[in-house]
């Protein structure tokens, strides 16, 4: 058995999983912008139960998800995340990050699928993953492999600048203007539409409660437009055929079908195929599953 954790901006999820299976799964509320420094000991108080029933650990997380350190972005801060658990769960941890578990859950659960019906030269072996949910993240397999790299600074999507024409510039947390992320998270929505409607307002409220007024709408279209773009950006990237829209916000019913007739809008070379994550809530646990079984038959091997 593996144990799974989710860290998220917004709720930590772990599970107890077999054979691709959740067996038991708890939740808290994230501690990152309010107690990061004890994370791990958080983590370890989740599983406290769990630890000797398990092999290793598999983490997906928020930020930049390096060889020894997590830089928590939003938060400006770093941990040695890592090496932290393995000395307190005393076994072997493997840690991406959350939009990479993402994108390797609906790699995996498409191969899977392909070998069950002995379709295997039909499936496409690149697929890129975006995430607007708190921030926005970004997942990608090129060529059949999960795209890493030793800092762990590589396809964070919500760091790739996009147009915001007519509109004034803004400052992302990463210090680069006009971020995917600065413009059309969920974060950067609820601050958008609070300055308009003069009052504290969560993105979810946003959607629920306003979205049809004017200059709400005009804010919803503009963000979508980023996305749009920044699928433009991805497919000139990586020559993906597919891209998994999920979050909070990019699956929203009315943010998902304007990206989409926006994208199908676009000239034909950049169109690509817009489809909802099939591995649902719980997809990071399910890809940082599959990536722990990965890297730990590596391991064995070598």
């Amino acid at each position: 058995m593996i144990i799974a954790i989710d860290v998220g901006g917004t709720k930590i999820s772990a599970a107890l999983m077999q054979n691709g299976e959740i067996i038991e799964q708890r939740k808290i509320e994230s501690v990152i912008h309010r107690d990061l420094r004890n994370l791990a000991q958080h983590l370890l108080n989740l599983c406290d139960d769990w630890i000797g029933k398990v092999q290793h650990i598999a983490v997906a997380c928020t930020g930049q998800v390096g060889n020894q350190y997590v830089n928590f972005l939003s938060a400006k801060q770093k941990l040695p995340l890592k090496s932290q658990l393995e000395s307190g769960f005393k076994v072997p941890v493997f840690i991406i990050n959350d939009a990479a578990a993402a994108v390797w859950a609906e790699y995996s659960l498409v191969k899977n699928q392909a070998i069950t019906a002995l379709d295997t030269h039909n499936t496409d072996d690149t697929l890129v993953y975006i995430t607007v949910s708190t921030g926005i993240g970004g997942g990608m397999v090129q060529n059949g492999q999960l795209v890493t790299s030793t800092d762990g600074f590589c396809a964070h999507l919500g760091h790739v600048s996009v147009q915001h024409i007519g509109q004034p510039s803004i400052r992302c947390h990463c210090g680069r203007l006009n971020c995917a992320e600065a413009i059309t998270s969920g974060t950067a929505i609820a601050k958008q539409a609070s300055n308009i409607l003069a009052k504290t307002v969560s993105c979810k409220e946003v959607f629920q409660q306003y979205s049809e007024q004017p200059e709400i709408a005009q804010l919803i279209e503009q963000g979508s437009s980023a996305i749009a773009d920044l699928i433009a950006n991805v497919k000139a990237t990586t020559g993906t055929h597919t891209v998994v829209l999920g979050g909070s916000v990019g699956s929203a019913s009315l943010f998902f079908k304007q990206v989409t007739d926006k994208v199908s809008q676009l000239p034909e070379i950049y169109q690509v195929t817009i489809r909802a994550p099939q591995c649902g809530a719980d997809a990071d646990l399910i890809g940082a599953y599959y990536y722990a079984q990965k890297m730990a038959r590596i391991q064995t091997n070598n």
